[in-house]
């Protein structure tokens, strides 16, 4: 695993290989603030950070804030797994569902959002837990041998990118800031392609995930 000090370091090399000038006036803590907001766009972007929650099913309850059961930062819900069947629920949405759906009890089956925080399920159960995976933001870099073990060391360089298109875009290099964002970008798309083969491949018929 590459640490936050590694990361800062090869970016001020690779900055200084490029401008032939000094990065002193930027600071590690500089680097730092630019090293996490890369990071919350690729954990968003790709959802490389993956983590479940487990949530007991209330009687005759239809929806679940689901930061009450979780520190993690919640960016999209994507499958949930019940108890009672053993068995995953089907996403859907409320669109489908008929106009008495709200009255309707027994063990879940379907699952669908709203909004990023709110789980809800039909028909309203009474008894088991579910276990519901989302996407999140993983923690953000504190201290130099700080790391990020659920980024393969191989997407690293995406940090890097994103670092230098923040610099030279303070430095108001136009040209390079562009070029470092779409490095940036395509490393990005690079890392969403290896978590959907990921998913493909560990996951051969699984129904109840949202597509994405």
């Amino acid at each position: 695993m590459v640490p936050l000090s590694t990361v800062i370091s090869r970016t001020r090399t690779r900055y200084e290989a490029e401008s032939g000038g000094s990065s002193t006036r930027w600071s590690d803590a500089n680097l730092t603030q630019f090293a996490n907001e890369g990071l919350e766009c690729l954990a968003e972007a790709s959802g490389f950070y993956e983590r479940y929650v487990t949530i007991p099913i209330s009687a005759d309850r239809t929806y679940y804030d689901v930061r009450g059961f979780t520190p993690e930062t919640i960016v999209d819900i994507t499958s949930v797994w019940s108890s009672a069947r053993s068995d995953w629920l089907r996403p859907g949405s409320i669109d489908e569902l008929t106009t008495t759906w709200e009255l309707a009890t027994g063990d879940p089956q379907v699952f669908f959002t709203s909004g990023i925080f709110w789980l809800g399920v039909y028909p309203r159960g009474d008894s088991g837990y579910l276990k519901v995976h989302f996407k999140g933001i993983p923690p953000r870099y504190t201290h130099p041998q700080a790391v990020i073990g659920d980024l393969p060391d191989n997407h690293i360089p995406a940090l890097e990118d994103y670092i230098l298109h923040e610099l030279t875009s303070g430095d108001r290099q136009t040209k390079r800031s562009l070029m470092h964002w779409s490095d940036y970008a395509k490393r990005e798309k690079a890392l969403k392609d290896f978590m959907q083969r990921r998913l493909v491949a560990s996951s051969p018929g699984r129904l109840g995930r949202f597509g994405g």
